[in-house]
């Protein structure tokens, strides 16, 4: 991959994922004033697979339903600025003035629901949330977590963008920083109980 190419679709993945950003900082404040504890409620209605919780009491019905608002709140936003003609013709990888909606929830329900299937798996591995295994399985699983929303998210576009299987890796070696980066602001802020 060229560099140019690299630096375009790095700057086409920046933008397309700019509502999740946004939402994550809404969901942190949420979390950091819980506020909505009438959403406070585990996903998994606190059901339990082979006497372990499906999912645990971290992903809730107040996660899914804020990040899925802010992504759409995002995606709009993201339209708005389509409209006024000032985005290069290259950066957007949709039409976000037409496919706003389901490019807001596409990014929101993927993000959220993406990550439902590796905590599956911690739960059954008796990992408990926030903690980390160690060896290969514990960097497995640390990969994992950086990556998982930015799969899930891709699942819910895949049929709206058609990518590249370039611009899927891309997306997913940029995603390990930025989540990271995102995960220790959010810490430092009191908005994460934990850096995972």
């Amino acid at each position: 991959m060229q560099h140019k190419e690299m630096e375009v679709m790095t700057l086409q993945i920046a933008f397309l994922g700019s509502p999740l950003l946004l939402a994550a900082l809404a969901n942190g404040l949420c979390m950091r004033f819980d506020c909505l504890n009438w959403l406070k409620r585990p996903l998994d209605l606190g059901r339990s697979f082979r006497g372990k919780r499906i999912f645990g009491d971290n992903k809730t019905w107040r996660g899914l339903f804020i990040v899925t608002v802010f992504c759409i709140l995002g995606a709009w936003i993201q339209s708005l600025i389509q409209r006024t003609g000032q985005l290069p013709p290259w950066l957007p990888l949709c039409d976000y003035k037409s496919l706003w909606l389901p490019e807001g929830l596409a990014l929101g329900l993927g993000a959220t629901l993406g990550e439902l299937p590796n905590s599956f798996l911690k739960r059954q591995l008796a990992i408990l949330p926030g903690m980390r295994k160690r060896g290969i399985l514990g960097g497995m699983f640390f990969v994992l977590d950086q990556v998982d929303l930015a799969i899930g998210v891709w699942i819910f576009l895949y049929f709206l963008i058609e990518p590249s299987m370039r611009l899927i890796l891309l997306s997913l070696a940029l995603t390990i920083p930025i989540h990271l980066l995102v995960s220790i602001v959010g810490y430092a802020l009191g908005m994460r109980k934990t850096l995972t």
